[in-house]
């Protein structure tokens, strides 16, 4: 591992991850996820346990603004813990989003904001910060953009993929070209929160320690939607008889702007149902936490990588606008004994925050290079000073010809704003992103949130009198973060290296462009899990894991 000495580990078959993008603090020995008191000092036991829930927007979670029960495990965590009610994603997207998460990074300090790239050495990560203060370091992930070839691997003792199928990074870079879409497609057809929660429990069972950091990713929620059907029969209209199902969801053709109510209907009870499936799988976590009599010692935070859009702007998804319907995500943090039951945190906070928040309740000391900060003083009935939440979003195609669209937005103080502008960029050198923005394509927009929370009313075609002093706001946040990526010195990436697939294949090779290949049809858990076999460390698995 690039910074600590720690041995790199094996990327295998499950990565824990409580979208919501959280933090979870858990006993993970003696069958149970757990973490101890305040500020612990380095030899008292503690277990901390991060969820992604992958695309997951809390309106439509229990407790936090849903209209039907999809989530109780989730509502009765968040009563009994800490609820942020304005989190956001500092990307639509997952792979900058979980960047951000594991680093304390925005997109623009951590510089990962396309699919060819990976993290720079100089950044350290979740794992590196935890295994460099003691902690037995695990985590488990079910998607592509979260695999350990991004960086997220470093400094985990074991980070074990949750996926039948390998990813189109455990391959040898030979194999790769002529393997995309063939296999990282499953990635969307998979039904996996099952096998997550199994390895979980299979790390902690035969690996934690006293100390223990767990990271756990849930993919389900992310198209394709196919639950188990027992889940969907809770939400769908029995009636429906049109054409949305859980395979053709990002048809254009099905799933589009005026499309009927009765199918827009259909595809949120669809996507419910993945929440639901979800939670019920949460809640087997949760049940070993407290089976294991180690609920006290345990700091669980429960959040997701970005939202999902219903055409609230036109557009189905994710990885469309710097809308709140993409950006907005849950946080639950639930620590019994640590956290009071009932609070609610309404200031406006970043994803980037939640990676020193966990270092806060561990005990490991800040480290200059973390840009967010802790939320702990607002968990605990403080105060900290209003803060810009910055995202960024990066478009990449031949229109307009000679760039790309770079989208930024910033939170503050009730208001948002969004900029989108055109940069230099050639697709025959389309790895070289350090084009001179062109300032008379710029385009702003403002939001009063609390007046407007569907942002349909732009301030800035108005003229309101709040908009220069928040344009400056955010000029100042935009400096202040560029010099924070020049006191980095580049170090290159880990040692999964390039891969040499171009920006179109990258995005292919993970799914999410169409590769000449049907869908498979994707499988449905057993009745039945098969416990996953002990988990060993691996000094060093090379570039792409094991073969």
């Amino acid at each position: 591992m690039a910074g600590s000495g720690r041995a790199e580990p094996r990327v295998r078959a499950a990565l824990l991850v409580l979208a919501l993008g959280a933090l979870v603090g858990g006993a993970l020995l003696g069958g149970g996820l757990g973490l101890a008191g305040c500020g612990p000092p380095g030899g008292e036991v503690l277990d901390v346990i991060l969820v992604s829930l992958d695309t997951t927007r809390p309106d439509h979670l229990s407790g936090l603004g849903a209209s039907r029960n999809t989530t109780p495990t989730l509502a009765r965590l968040a009563s009994e813990g800490a609820v942020f009610d304005s989190m956001r994603s500092a990307a639509p997207w997952t792979l900058p989003s979980h960047v951000s998460l594991f680093t304390g990074l925005p997109p623009a300090v951590h510089d990962v904001v396309i699919d060819f790239q990976s993290l720079d050495r100089s950044r350290r990560t979740l794992g590196e910060i935890f295994g460099d203060a003691g902690f037995r370091t695990m985590g488990v992930f079910s998607a592509p953009y979260v695999h350990g070839h991004y960086g997220f691997a470093r400094g985990m003792d074991f980070y074990e993929r949750a996926t039948l199928d390998p990813m189109i990074f455990d391959l040898p870079r030979s194999q790769m070209k002529a393997q995309i879409g063939q296999t990282e497609r499953r990635s969307h057809t998979e039904v996996t929160s099952r096998l997550v929660v199994d390895r979980a429990l299979n790390l902690r069972d035969h690996v934690a320690r006293e100390r223990n950091l767990m990271f756990l990713h849930f993919f389900d929620p992310h198209y394709d939607y196919k639950a188990p059907p027992a889940y969907l029969r809770r939400f769908a209209d029995p009636a429906y008889a049109g054409p949305v199902t859980g395979d053709n969801v990002s048809d254009p053709a099905i799933v589009h702007a005026g499309m009927p109510a009765a199918d827009l209907a259909q595809l949120q009870a669809l996507y419910d149902a993945e929440l639901a499936w979800v939670d019920d799988n949460l809640k087997r976590l949760v049940e070993a936490i407290e089976a294991s009599g180690r609920a006290r010692q345990t700091v669980l935070v429960i959040t997701s990588d970005h939202g999902e859009e219903f055409l609230e702007h036109g557009h189905y998804g994710h990885r469309s606008t710097l809308h709140d319907e993409e950006l907005r995500v849950p946080c639950i943090v639930w620590a019994p004994g640590r956290v009071k039951p009932g609070t609610v945190v309404k200031d406006e906070v970043a994803n980037y925050d939640v990676l020193p928040t966990l270092m806060d309740y561990a005990g490991i000391a800040p480290e200059p290079s973390v840009y967010g900060r802790s939320l702990r003083p607002l968990i605990e009935g403080g105060s900290l000073p209003p803060r810009p939440s910055m995202a960024a979003l990066s478009f990449f195609s031949h229109e307009p010809a000679g760039y790309y669209v770079q989208h930024d937005s910033m939170v503050f103080q009730g208001l948002k704003l969004i900029r989108r502008i055109h940069v230099a960029w050639s697709p025959k050198d389309e790895r070289n992103l350090s084009g001179r923005p062109d300032p008379a394509s710029e385009q702003i927009e403002v939001y009063d949130l609390a007046a407007d929370p569907r942002e349909l009313h732009d301030l800035a075609a108005e003229n309101d009198p709040r908009v220069p002093g928040l344009r400056r706001a955010f000029d100042e946040e935009c400096r202040r973060q560029a010099g924070a990526l020049a006191a980095y010195q580049r170090r290159g990436s880990d040692s999964s290296g390039d891969t040499g697939l171009t920006l179109q294949e990258s995005m292919q090779a993970v799914g999410y462009l169409a590769a000449g290949r049907a869908r498979d049809a994707k499988e449905k858990p057993a009745a039945t899990g098969e416990t996953p076999a002990p988990a060993e460390p691996v000094p060093d698995p090379g570039p792409t894991g094991p073969r």
